[in-house]
């Protein structure tokens, strides 16, 4: 069986991950949720959103 589809994607930024890594995907999302918490680069104060296939598996909204 293949391994599923991982993608991370940033609001005003796009997609940054695409890829099978599972665990790479979450190290990913993690990084880009901090540097939004922390209003860094591009990224900050963005959405960040990590898909599994092309379903939600987890997201950071920031303000909500």
């Amino acid at each position: 069986m293949d391994k599923p589809y991982w993608s991370v994607v940033v609001g005003n930024i796009g997609t940054v991950f695409v890829g099978q890594n599972g665990k790479l995907a979450r190290e990913v999302w993690a990084s880009y949720t901090n540097a939004s918490k922390k209003g860094i680069g591009r990224g900050a104060g963005e959405p960040v959103t990590l898909f599994c296939e092309e379903e939600i598996h987890t997201e950071y909204c920031p303000g909500g």
